[in-house]
């Protein structure tokens, strides 16, 4: 079976689901785009958790991993993955510090893994919701994101999984349709 692709409009964080993605970066850090709006929605819980488990880890975070945490004080959705966009460890130059294509394939991938052990451990059915990542601060081209997700989206996986893209504004919604229906 394949994933069952949606594209929506709107806040992402309005939506009803086990699993929706903040586009992070390597410190945990809610900062701007998604991630303050996580921050808003979530609350400072969130960001408590996302230290601590920052905290627990042995070594810094590489551009495309992910971290799981819970949804903070918000009730519509189970679980956040953090994808570690934008480089912020020590050290990283100013044109190190954005994500590539490859990075954002690195942390679908990992989006996946996480899938499958869920899909496994907990629930046989799901639903993942996504913004656009690594375009806002980022600087990645939305068309690319989106003809990488339709490429990744529409493989065979072995779990029951509906993935609602989220475009921002009315544009990025019509240019997910356009790309993804094609």
């Amino acid at each position: 079976m394949a994933y069952l692709i949606v594209a929506k409009q709107g806040n992402l964080l309005n939506e009803k689901a086990d699993f929706i993605v903040n586009a992070s970066n390597t410190k945990l850090i809610l900062g701007s785009g998604v991630s303050m709006a996580f921050k808003r929605h979530c609350g400072i819980e969130l960001q408590n958790e996302m230290n601590s488990v920052l905290n627990s880890i042995d070594s810094d975070l590489v551009q495309g991993d992910i971290v799981a945490t819970s949804s903070g004080r918000a009730n519509n959705f189970k679980y956040s993955l953090h994808v570690a966009v934008m480089n912020y460890n020590q050290g990283v130059k100013y044109n190190e510090k954005n994500p590539t294509i490859e990075i954002i394939e690195k942390a679908l991938q990992n989006i996946e893994n996480y899938l499958l052990w869920y899909a496994e451990n907990k629930s046989d059915t799901m639903k993942l919701v996504l913004p656009l990542i690594g375009c806002g601060v980022g600087g990645l081209d939305k068309t690319d994101i989106i003809k990488l997700y339709k490429n990744f989206f529409t493989r065979e996986v072995d779990i029951n999984c509906e993935v609602v893209i989220y475009g921002y504004n009315i544009e990025d919604y019509k240019q997910i349709i356009e790309i993804v229906e094609q």
